[in-house]
């Protein structure tokens, strides 16, 4: 195991009740050119965060849902650039909830859509699952 998934272990390792928090590592909202509109006239209500130990997505105004999937569920986050996001500097994340999972979610494909620097959040969503995964001593087996 290589020092930068030990230090993400070490770090998940250092989540308490005293921190509200509970450690997010990364938080962003949609962007692009409607996302960048909507945001700055404060209209843009959905967030995005990854914590140590979940993906978080939260949306609406005056019905507020938020909908969280843990970390060791996910698998295969890709990323897509359409030619309209890639003049905004923009891209879509979507990871696969484990479909062996007994999650009512099992199967289903989440998307993180407009999100600047598309490339290295993937990047850190794709190590904290594996983090995740390791620090759970999960094996996953495939099929042959």
């Amino acid at each position: 195991m290589n020092n930068e998934k030990q230090r993400i272990i070490d770090e998940k390792r250092k989540t308490t009740v005293d921190n509200p928090e509970f450690n997010i590592a990364w938080e962003g909202q949609p962007a692009g050119f409607l996302g960048t509109i909507l945001t700055t006239l404060h209209l843009n209500f959905t967030k995005y965060q990854i914590s140590k130990d979940e993906l978080i997505i939260t949306k609406g105004f005056f019905s507020r849902h938020t909908d969280t999937v843990e970390l060791y569920l996910l698998k295969d986050p890709d990323m897509k650039e359409t030619l309209w996001q890639r003049m905004f500097n923009v891209g879509t994340i979507s990871v696969k909830v484990d479909s062996h999972s007994n999650s009512y979610q099992a199967g289903r494909i989440i998307e993180i859509k407009n999100i600047k620097q598309c490339s290295e959040v993937r990047k850190l969503l794709r190590d904290y699952i594996e983090a995740d995964v390791v620090e759970r001593g999960i094996n996953y087996f495939d099929k042959v």
